[in-house]
């Protein structure tokens, strides 16, 4: 028996309503159903997918009984755990360091110039990334003074010319794409062997079911942007049927664990 699919249908998300449009019967959560805890009834037994924005697959994660539908462990999707793991992959310098602390410290000699790239630590994204002039991140630091106590990563900034999406499950890629600006394009041999490189480590400590964002700098070097979850991140011109058969591939492969 083929698993049954949560989906969660949301403006924000569209991938979500491209996938429920190439299933037969989707359950469709609504927004405030997810946000009252009402989740859909699934057959005693049948395998279940989730599929929708974070906030509700982290909602639907702790459901028992429905919180295997979701493959994203949160934990180990924090650049401070798998940089550890792929550090050599990013092709620029990157460090940790407390929020409130980046404005204290000397970036310009650390980094070679007037800007730096700032994103959070974790996936669940709690601030725009996004480059920032140094002169800046006072301000800048201000507008979201409730997390200065979050870690976040600070890097070089390095411009690409393309990015790709990547699935992979079990370190082999499954489906993928050019982000996040259409026409979307095939992802070329060099940087899916380069994707399945990233998700082969992460395979090593348990993450079965990843996507490896790939950036083509100016240059033609490729590095990696960030790795992240299957059940929240966008497929883009991704094949839809060969992302539905790898989801559904992970969930009876649980289900019979």
């Amino acid at each position: 028996m083929r698993p049954q699919w949560i989906i969660d249908l949301h403006e924000d998300f569209p991938g979500s309503a491209l996938v429920a449009a190439a299933l037969d019967d989707p359950l469709i959560v609504e927004p405030h159903d997810a946000m009252m805890g009402r989740w859909p009834g699934v057959h005693e037994g049948r395998a279940v997918v989730g599929y929708g924005t974070m906030p509700t697959m982290r909602s639907l994660r702790r459901v028992p009984g429905l919180g295997e539908a979701v493959f994203d462990d949160y934990a180990t999707l924090r650049c401070s755990f798998y940089y550890r793991h792929v550090y050599d992959l990013l092709g620029r310098t990157a460090v940790f360091m407390p929020f409130s602390a980046v404005p204290q410290l000397p970036l310009r000699r650390m980094f070679g110039g007037d800007q730096v790239f700032v994103r959070s630590d974790t996936n669940y994204k709690l601030f725009p990334a996004g480059v920032h002039a140094i002169a800046e991140l006072g301000r800048w630091l201000q507008t979201y003074d409730q997390y200065r106590d979050e870690l976040v990563v600070v890097s070089e900034v390095v411009s690409f010319e393309r990015e790709y999406r990547c699935f992979c499950r079990n370190g082999r890629f499954v489906c993928g794409s050019s982000y996040p600006i259409e026409p979307f394009l095939p992802v070329p041999d060099h940087v899916r062997g380069f994707a399945e490189a990233a998700a082969a480590r992460l395979l090593a400590h348990g993450s079965t079911m990843v996507t490896v964002d790939v950036g083509v700098g100016l240059d033609g070097v490729l590095r990696l942007v960030e790795l992240g979850g299957v059940n929240s991140w966008g497929i883009y011109g991704s094949y839809v049927a060969d992302f539905i058969a790898a989801m559904e591939a992970e969930a009876l492969a649980r289900a019979d664990m």
